[in-house]
């Protein structure tokens, strides 16, 4: 070539060199090496999708569109061709008009004027087969992409999967060691309270037998009349304990909100007390250490059952020295509970706290730390030298959260212990403060009646009472008879709950209708539930009082909604008995007038 083209120019020979390459697919370039300039086919720019105006004849148009991962890999080629070391065939991709990348191969060579070069020209091609190459390596990048992030995901699931597995095999040695410590708690509790049941069950047998015996001088007879009794107590004891976690366990046990003065509740403990602290020569006091309300809401057969609990304790295992008990209030937040309950109450913002503190043995912190474990006590030697069930405190503290509060303790060995018990004193009025304890005994409600009614002695009563005794045990009938005889009672036995009803029916057609009827819940053919409604259906509006060994929370409440107007509870007291009778007897003489 005698000329070198510049971009104005338009030579006959590259049209014609253009369209044959046309024909064949190829687009047409050529470069003037010297001033950079540029020709391109119209197949050139077709392939890329751009038209003049987007790639004008210049050579920083091709550079320009060349991808940059490509770009020093196309100079390199170009320069090396030059150098005549090499042939310029190259695949790469350039940006089309949609600003994506498309593989092409671009050929060339120079042309040599005057021993120069001037001029480089040469072809571009769509390249497919680098196309499909570059599919391929970016779908196998992707998939092998997705397998490393696959197989990351596989190694952290196996991870999880291992620490899960792991926690739960720590999980379930826990709950191994807990099985097994309750299981040895409870075989321990067993022997404990095969003993404990075994004990006063030899006394009372025991007392028994020597009380049958002919030639028993009154001395002895009297002493075993008492150990009979006391081993009675204590039998009875056990049982309710043991009937009150039961009802825990099961989640049936409630408490009784009701207005109640807390120090006459604190006192009467006390001085009921005292006796057994006298017994083991030890001093039993109380103080009242800061001003608390007369009049609180709480349940006070629960506190009566904690403080007996636990200043029996405190005397139990005193051997010198005494008990205190401190009232005051607690306004601070009450400390984290451990091992709750779903029954526990929320804990209470102001709380009355007794503190029941003594000079005994004491206990080290791990031996504390076991107290309120059920069926525990602090050490095996505890029980043999003291005696006790180990479920008392456990008790004690379930009733205490349910009245918003706890059980707390403080030991020192050798030194003594601090029971602190804290229940919450509801809607309680700040103005209604005790800052002294009041005199003891204080006034206690009247029981007896204004008409003159309420007296064991028979002699007293203006009409003979006559009660009907629904029963069906012929040792409680005989002692019930027994009680109510020597009360100067008429007495008339039913052996069943229909027969008590037939006896009622046919007596009240007589007009010799009983006072009271005292029935039994639990009999054969017709039990007390059933008779009480059968009877209330009949028009029967005289006094029913429920006689029932169910002595737990809610028996009481089934014998008002089955019509009875009250409820004693086995064992049988006479007094109580004998009270409740001539009450109800009264009741009915004054409605009589």
């Amino acid at each position: 070539m005698s000329k070198k083209p510049t971009s104005a120019e338009n030579p006959d020979p590259q049209d014609r060199l253009a369209k044959a390459l046309e024909a064949a697919g190829h687009g047409a370039w050529l470069w003037n090496l010297d001033d950079g300039s540029a020709w391109y086919s119209s197949t050139f720019r077709k392939i890329l999708g751009l038209s003049h105006e987007q790639f004008p004849d210049r050579f920083e148009s091709f550079a320009s569109h060349v991808h940059p991962e490509d770009l020093s890999r196309v100079h390199h080629a170009v320069a090396t061709h030059l150098d005549g070391k090499s042939e310029f065939d190259l695949e790469f991709k350039m940006r089309t008009n949609e600003a994506r990348w498309r593989w092409v191969r671009v050929r060339g060579r120079t042309v040599i004027e005057d021993g120069q070069s001037s001029v480089m020209m040469g072809t571009l091609t769509e390249w497919p087969l680098s196309a499909g190459r570059d599919r391929l390596a970016a779908s196998a990048s992707d998939q092998l992409a997705a397998a490393l992030h696959d197989q990351s995901k596989s190694s952290r699931e196996l991870e999880k999967a291992k620490a899960d597995l792991q926690n739960q095999n720590e999980d379930l040695q826990r709950a191994r060691e807990k099985a097994e410590a309750a299981a040895t708690s409870m075989s321990l509790f067993l022997a404990n309270m095969s003993h404990e049941i075994r004990t006063p069950m030899t006394a009372i047998l025991g007392f028994a037998e020597v009380l049958s015996e002919e030639q028993a001088n009154p001395a002895d007879q009297s002493f075993a009349v008492g150990a009979i009794r006391r081993s009675s107590e204590d039998l009875l004891t056990i049982i309710n304990d043991i009937l009150d976690l039961s009802k825990i366990e099961a989640g049936g046990m409630g408490v009784e909100i009701v207005p109640c003065a807390p120090l006459n509740i604190i006192q009467d403990v006390v001085a009921f007390m005292q006796a057994q602290a006298i017994a083991s020569g030890l001093e039993l006091f109380m103080e009242l250490k800061a001003p608390v309300p007369e009049i609180i809401e709480t349940d006070p057969t629960r506190l009566r059952q904690i403080l007996i609990n636990l200043i029996g304790n405190a005397i139990k295992f005193t051997e010198h020295g005494g008990v205190k008990v401190v009232v005051d209030l607690n306004k601070e937040k009450l400390e984290p509970r451990i091992d709750q309950d779903s029954s526990d109450a929320p804990p209470a913002d102001i709380r009355l706290r007794i503190q029941v503190m003594d000079t005994g043995i004491g206990i080290n912190d791990a031996q504390r730390n076991r107290l309120f474990q059920r069926f525990t006590q602090a050490d095996p030697s505890t029980t043999r030298r003291f005696g006790g069930t180990g479920l008392g405190l456990t008790i004690s503290r379930h009733f205490s959260r349910m009245l918003g509060g706890n059980i707390t303790s403080t030991s020192e060995v050798g030194l003594g212990s601090v029971f602190t018990v804290e229940i919450g004193i509801g809607n309680a009025g700040p103005h209604e403060m005790v800052s002294i304890l009041p005199p003891y005994p204080h006034e206690k409600v009247n029981l007896k009646l204004k008409n003159g009614a309420a007296s064991n002695n028979p002699k007293q009563s203006k009409k003979e009472i006559t009660v009907l005794v629904a029963e069906d045990g012929e040792d409680n009938q005989r002692l019930i008879v027994h009680h109510l005889s020597r009360a100067g009672m008429k007495v008339i036995v039913a052996n069943n709950g229909l027969e008590a009803v037939d006896l009622a029916v046919a007596a009240q057609k007589q007009s010799s209708a009983p006072d009271v009827i005292l029935m039994d819940m639990q009999m054969p053919i017709m039990d007390g539930y059933e008779a009480t409604l059968k009877l209330r259906e009949l028009g029967w509006r005289g006094a029913i009082v429920a006689i029932t060994a169910h002595a737990m929370t809610g028996d009481r409440e089934r014998c008002t909604q089955a019509g009875c107007d009250d409820y004693l509870t086995k064992p049988i007291n006479s007094k109580a008995l004998i009270q409740t009778v001539q009450k109800f007897a009264q009741i009915a003489a004054d409605k009589a007038l």
